[in-house]
């Protein structure tokens, strides 16, 4: 644990200068960027660095959970703003695997109380999941609608190889 507290602030250090400087220039403060594509490459990488600060957190979470202290959030989270991030943040990789990434959120779907960022966390592992295991042409859907006892169904579905029936219970 004291090592885990230890390594993540060493990480942070150099992570909160690369969210910076992502800032300062997704702000244009000095100027305009140019192409439009590096706009987007700016909000990737500053997406993913906070996407890696978030996993950081995570990794000092375990240390809590270790020592019994771990506390979810149970907060308001837009299910729909999760979704769009967590694809945001897999587009480069989902085009670099030469594949198709399409969210259908389509339903206006109510808040949910929960931990936002262990739900994009989750998200992300799916993400990351299908890509790896997705052949090249294939295709990655990710759907959140309402379930019938007034929660919300999220499904992220692939093309890919699928689980094998004897490994699906673990």
């Amino acid at each position: 644990s004291e090592f885990l507290a230890n390594m993540s602030h060493e990480l942070r250090t150099p992570l909160n200068s690369i969210i910076g400087f992502s800032e300062v220039m997704r702000n244009e403060s000095f100027g305009p960027l140019g192409s439009e594509r590096y706009a987007e490459y700016v909000r990737g990488i500053r997406d993913s660095g906070m996407h890696l600060l978030a996993v950081i957190n995570d990794i000092l979470d375990l240390s809590k959970a270790e020592a019994g202290k771990l506390k979810l959030r149970n907060e308001p989270v837009e299910i729909s703003v999760l979704l769009a991030d967590a694809t945001r943040v897999m587009v480069e990789q989902v085009e670099t695997a030469g594949l198709t990434l399409v969210n259908e959120c389509l339903e206006p779907l109510p808040p949910l109380m929960g931990d936002g960022r262990k739900i994009l966390q989750i998200l992300l592992n799916l993400l990351s999941n299908a890509v790896k295991f997705t052949p090249q042409r294939g295709s990655i859907q990710v759907r959140a609608r309402r379930h019938g006892d007034g929660g919300v169904e999220i499904s992220v579905t692939d093309s890919g190889i699928g689980i094998a029936n004897e490994d699906l219970a673990t």
